[in-house]
C-alpha cells in the first residue's frame, strides 16, 4: 500500500458489535491524502471551511453540508483551522435486506447534501445522541445506537430529492473551481470581487457569480466571508493580537463591517467568541 492512496478498515475505528462508527472530528492534520475505505462513509459539517475532494470532483465543505462517500470512492480533505464534522463509517452489513432497497438511493451514488437549518438543528443532536450511545456501556446502548441512525437514515431520505446535489460536474469544470478556491486562500485579504472571480475563470464577471454557485452552493461573497471568519476565529482563539488587529489582516478596515459579517457566520461578535473559547 503506497502513501498515494492509503486504505482504511472499518473494524479498525469500532467500539461496539455494531458495524458502525461515529465520533465528532476535529482534524489536527488540516489535510488529508487521497485515501479509501472498506466501508461507506457519511461526514457532516458542523463548524468550519474546508474542501473535500471525491474521485478528483471538489466540492466547498461549510456548514451543514453533508457528504456519502461509498466504499470504492477515491477521495481527500482539506480543512481551515476551526472545522469540524461528524464522521459516520458503515459496512452494508448493518442494514437488513429490506433497509439496503430503502437506502439503496442514497448508498448508489457519492455526492453531497446542502441540509436545510431545520432539518440540521434535528440531524446535529441526533449525531451526538449516536456518538454517545455507542461509546456507553449502559444496558441496551446498541439497540439505541442501531435505532438513531436509523431515523438519521430516514432523514436523508426524505430529504434527498430536493437537497442532494449530484457530483456531476465535469473534471473540467471541478478545476476550475479548483483553482478559483485556490485564488481566494491566496488573496482572501485583499478586495475580492466578481470580476477578480471572471479573470480565473476566464469569463464576465456575472457569468462567473453564476458558475461558481452552480458548482459550489454559494455565493462567491459568502464564501469568502466564510472563509475570512474562519480564518478569524483561529487567530481569536490562538493569538494576542486585537480584535482590529486580527480584522485588518484579513482585509476589514471597518471594525463595524467585520463584526457584522462575523455575527453573521457565528451568530456573536468577535469579542464574545474570543471569551467563550478563553472558557473552555
Amino acid at each position: 500500500m503506497s502513501d498515494e492512496n492509503l486504505f482504511f478498515e472499518l473494524k479498525n475505528f469500532l467500539c461496539s458489535d455494531l458495524p458502525l462508527a461515529a465520533w465528532l472530528e476535529s482534524p489536527y492534520l488540516l489535510y488529508q491524502q487521497p485515501h479509501t475505505h472498506d466501508c461507506f462513509e457519511i461526514l457532516f459539517v458542523t463548524s468550519g471551511t474546508g474542501w473535500c475532494a471525491v474521485n478528483d470532483l471538489r466540492f466547498p465543505m461549510l456548514l451543514g453540508d453533508l457528504y456519502i462517500i461509498r466504499p470504492e470512492d477515491r477521495h481527500e480533505f482539506s480543512g481551515n483551522l476551526g472545522l469540524k464534522f461528524y464522521n459516520l463509517m458503515f459496512s452494508k452489513d448493518f442494514f437488513t435486506g429490506q433497509e439496503q432497497m430503502e437506502f439503496q438511493s442514497l448508498l448508489s451514488d457519492y455526492g453531497k447534501f446542502t441540509i436545510p437549518n431545520a432539518a440540521r438543528e434535528r440531524i446535529e443532536p441526533m449525531l451526538g445522541e449516536l456518538t454517545a450511545e455507542l461509546k456507553s456501556s449502559l444496558p441496551g446502548h446498541q439497540v439505541a445506537a442501531r435505532a438513531i441512525f436509523l431515523r438519521f437514515m430516514v432523514e436523508l431520505l426524505r430529504y434527498r430529492d430536493t437537497h442532494f446535489i449530484a457530483a456531476t460536474a465535469s473534471t473540467h469544470e471541478s478545476k476550475l473551481v479548483a483553482k478559483a478556491f485556490e485564488f481566494i486562500h491566496r488573496h482572501c485579504r485583499e478586495k475580492l470581487t466578481l470580476s477578480d472571480l471572471g479573470k480565473v475563470f476566464g469569463c464576465s464577471p456575472e457569468y462567473a457569480g453564476r458558475f461558481f454557485k452552480r458548482l459550489t452552493g454559494i455565493t462567491f461573497s459568502d464564501y469568502l466571508i466564510r472563509y475570512r471568519v474562519d480564518l478569524a476565529c483561529g487567530r481569536l482563539e490562538n493569538s494576542t493580537k486585537s480584535i482590529s488587529e486580527i480584522a485588518a489582516e484579513l482585509g476589514y478596515f471597518d471594525n463595524a463591517y467585520f463584526d457584522k459579517c462575523f455575527r453573521k457566520i457565528m451568530g456573536m461578535s468577535p469579542l464574545d467568541y474570543r471569551r467563550m473559547v478563553a472558557k473552555k
